[in-house]
């Protein structure tokens, strides 16, 4: 038996876990999502504190020395929260909508759903992650964004962000940088649904997840947050959730990688690249 392929448990604080053997599991409706403003000393500090902050856009959104100095107003740019229980939807396709959200914390996938149901995951977005760069250009994404944790977002006007961000040319890097980045993950996710084994797609998807954890400072050595279950992996790696339950078994079997409840750890990384054909 895999991590993720765990017997039922009748208690409501596994429910989560218990779903993993269960692809078609329906969870409840979440309460209503929550929306709130917040004051300059919150909005300052949750952005210093963001495990993303030298990798957001909207880290040039704070004095360059990194201080936030209250009384003198030194935030720019006014934004709101909202607060997105998981399993709820942040955007849908073809919502028109003037503000741009960006990840503070918690997960959330963006996909593309056809009317049968299917969908395909394109991105699991983590903290410091745009919703969507094609929100800054239009005001429909295209895209189905899914929280899958709570999800804490901040939004910006589109037409204030834009402002700030085409007037600092280190924002436009970062900004060139995260399309760059985008348009590299699309070549990457074409190649794995048209030429790579099923292994190899589900060790890319750990390695990728892993290296970007790593990058923002969210993983404790090897062991690190791993909320995403069998339908998650499947809708992004274009398996069936059977079939990711197998493979993951055959990992953990295998001693590449241990998953417990909503944990990761690597256990043999050279071996996972290996398998993953990571170079």
């Amino acid at each position: 038996m895999t991590g993720l392929a765990i017997q039922k448990l009748p208690s409501q604080q596994n429910r989560d876990e218990s779903a993993l053997a269960r692809p078609d599991f329906v969870y409840p409706v979440a309460q209503p999502m929550l929306d709130r403003a917040v004051d300059k000393a919150d909005d300052g500090m949750s952005c210093l504190i963001c495990p993303a902050n030298d990798l957001t856009l909207c880290a040039g959104h704070k004095p360059s020395d990194g201080k936030v100095d209250w009384a003198a107003d030194t935030m720019e740019l006014a934004s709101s929260t909202q607060v997105i229980p998981a399993r709820r939807t942040i955007c849908h396709p073809k919502e028109w909508s003037d503000s741009i959200p960006v990840i503070c914390k918690g997960w959330a996938a963006s996909s593309i759903t056809l009317l049968d149901g299917r969908r395909q995951i394109l991105a699991f977005l983590l903290p410091g992650d745009l919703v969507s760069t094609a929100s800054l250009l239009e005001p429909m994404s295209g895209r189905t964004v899914e929280a899958i944790t709570d999800v804490t977002c901040r939004k910006f006007s589109r037409a204030d962000l834009k402002a700030f961000i085409f007037q600092r040319p280190n924002l436009l890097d970062k900004l060139s940088k995260t399309w760059l980045d985008e348009r590299t993950q699309a070549d990457q996710l074409a190649l794995d649904l048209g030429r790579r084994t099923a292994d190899e797609r589900i060790a890319r998807l750990v390695l990728n997840v892993v290296d970007r954890l790593a990058k923002r400072g969210m993983a404790k050595g090897p062991t690190m947050e791993f909320p995403l279950r069998q339908r998650h992996i499947a809708d992004a790696t274009g398996l069936t959730p059977v079939h990711v339950s197998k493979v993951l078994g055959e990992f953990q079997r295998a001693s590449l990688i241990e998953i417990n409840r909503r944990t990761l750890t690597i256990v043999n990384e050279t071996e996972l690249r290996r398998v993953a054909d990571w170079r």
